[in-house]
């Protein structure tokens, strides 16, 4: 397992630690599901949905700088591409927030409440979180 890890790229380990964050704070979260009368499931759901779009967001990163940044020699970067993968991360960004802000704030669609507003956003944050660090820490 170690190997593999060994061998995956930057950007894939950060895919990695980013799954991994997710992972240990949706088990953090899990006793939630037990608090019917706070709705504690819409927390640990909320999560998920936040870490997803978060992954999402960073592979849509990803894709923009390979798009600015052409792998080939005398190519020239794709502005049409950079701009579509810019306007899909806030379009990701406004969906998921929009969703857990209508689960959490009205009574619309039957008083659906599968996703909290606060987790989910919180579950967009990691990748602002480790990316900082990880510069920081190279120097």
């Amino acid at each position: 397992m170690v190997e593999k890890y060994l061998k995956l790229n930057e950007n894939q380990k950060t895919i990695f630690w980013l799954a991994a964050i997710g992972a240990v704070v949706f088990i953090g979260l899990c006793p939630l599901f037990f608090f019917y009368e706070i709705k504690g499931y819409s927390y640990p759901v909320g999560w998920v949905l936040g870490t997803l779009a978060e992954i999402l967001s960073f592979w849509t990163i990803i894709k923009m700088s390979e798009a600015a940044i052409p792998q080939e020699k005398g190519a020239d970067p794709k502005a049409l591409n950079i701009v579509f993968y810019i306007a899909l991360r806030f379009i990701l960004y406004i969906v998921v927030l929009t969703v857990a802000a209508i689960c959490t704030f009205t009574t619309w669609f039957g008083a659906f409440s599968l996703f909290n507003f606060w987790t989910t956003f919180a579950g967009l944050l990691p990748v602002q979180i480790y990316l900082f660090v990880r510069h920081l820490k190279r120097g």
